[in-house]
């Protein structure tokens, strides 16, 4: 029995928004990381950036 046109169509949403919480996911690890002052961690994993610490300046 072969698959109607809708079923495949709703497949196909399923499919893209599973990958839409994938990247959002990312993103809000990245963002929260980044706010949280986890910058170290972060940029070195990042080729040539650099991390001023500002929490120690009067």
């Amino acid at each position: 029995m072969s698959q109607s046109h809708r079923s495949r169509v709703n497949g196909a949403c399923n499919a893209s928004v599973f990958a839409l919480v994938i990247v959002m996911a990312a993103l809000l690890y990245v963002f929260g990381a980044a706010i949280s002052g986890d910058t170290v961690g972060l940029t070195q994993s990042i080729r040539g950036a650099e991390v001023f610490d500002t929490r120690n300046v009067p």
